[in-house]
């Protein structure tokens, strides 16, 4: 039997990430435990519409722990039409380099 690691954290959205001007970084620890050397991409699975985000690994020159990506997390923005202080979770079932994602939007003062 293999050891699964699963893996979920949340972010809120800055309004400098809802102008697509940031990256996706990832936790230190998803990295360590999830994302191995030979992991190249990411899939970011939006779990209300099925669709898949794809894109390379950027790992850090100073950090090789410290990972993100950019474009398709830009795009996943973009598309999504994320919103400033939006909630977006992220869980890693199988402990890889598909991550499940969803939104959950914030809540509006009456």
């Amino acid at each position: 039997m293999q050891f699964q690691f699963s893996f979920n954290w949340e972010i809120t959205v800055t309004t400098s990430m809802a102008s697509g001007r940031n990256v996706l970084n990832f936790p230190r620890e998803y990295s360590r435990n999830c994302l191995s050397n030979s992991e190249s991409t990411i899939h970011l699975l939006d779990i209300v519409t099925g669709k898949v985000f794809k894109s390379p690994i950027i790992t850090s020159t100073k950090n090789n722990e410290d990972k993100y990506v950019y474009s398709c997390w830009k795009k996943f923005v973009k598309e999504n039409k994320l919103k400033f202080k939006d909630r977006v979770i992220f869980n890693a079932p199988d402990g890889n380099n598909v991550l499940q994602v969803q939104i959950l939007r914030r809540s509006h003062p009456r």
